[in-house]
C-alpha cells in the first residue's frame, strides 16, 4: 500500500489518541479525524506544504490547505479560546504560503499551565482524505516527523488463491 498523503507533526511532544481528548468536538471527530499531541514546547510548525487557510481570532487554532488538497486544523490546547489570544503569537497571516516545518506561531506554555489549560492539541484532517485509510504515529514526536499518513484502504487482507490451496 502506498501512502498518498502525509501530515507532519506541527509540535514537539507525545501523541495521544483523539478518543482521549476530553472534548467531544474532537473525540467524536465532529471536525475531522486525526490524533492529538501533548506539546513539550510552545512552537507550532506547519504540518504540510501549502497555505494558511485560517487563524482563529484568538490565535489558538490554525487551518492549513495543503498543496495536495487536504484541509488540516491544529487546535492548540482545550478551552484556549477563553484566553482571547493571550499567550499566542502568530508569525503568519491567512493566505501566507508555508512549507512543512515553517514556524507559524509561538505559545507561552508557562502562562497556559499557570491558567490550568489542558495543553492537549488535536491535529485534524477536516477534508480531503475521505475513504482513505489513516495511520497514526504513536509515542514521542518531533516537529516534522510523519504524524499521520493516508493510503488506499486494502480491498482484501488475504490472497484468496493462497487460502484455497492451503493444506487442511
Amino acid at each position: 500500500m502506498s501512502n498518498l498523503f502525509k501530515i507532519h507533526s506541527p509540535l514537539n511532544g507525545t501523541t495521544a489518541a483523539l478518543d482521549s481528548v476530553p472534548d467531544e468536538v474532537f473525540s467524536e471527530r465532529v471536525l475531522g479525524d486525526g490524533c492529538a499531541i501533548i506539546p513539550t514546547d510552545g512552537k507550532i510548525y506547519s504540518p504540510v506544504d501549502g497555505e494558511i487557510s485560517s487563524i482563529a481570532e484568538t490565535n489558538h487554532a490554525y487551518g492549513f490547505s495543503s498543496d495536495d488538497g487536504l484541509e488540516i486544523l491544529v487546535h492548540f490546547g482545550l478551552e484556549t479560546v477563553a484566553l482571547k489570544g493571550e499567550g499566542f503569537k502568530p508569525l503568519v497571516a491567512v493566505g501566507d504560503k508555508v512549507k512543512k516545518g515553517d514556524l507559524v506561531a509561538e505559545v507561552d506554555l508557562a502562562l497556559l499551565k499557570e491558567k490550568g489549560i489542558n495543553l492537549i492539541t488535536p491535529v485534524l484532517v477536516c477534508d480531503g482524505a475521505d475513504d482513505l485509510e489513516m495511520h497514526d504515529t504513536s509515542g514521542t514526536v518531533k516537529a516534522g516527523d510523519v504524524l499521520l499518513s493516508f493510503g488506499e484502504a486494502a480491498e482484501e487482507t488475504a490472497q484468496p488463491e493462497a487460502l484455497a490451496s492451503a493444506p487442511e
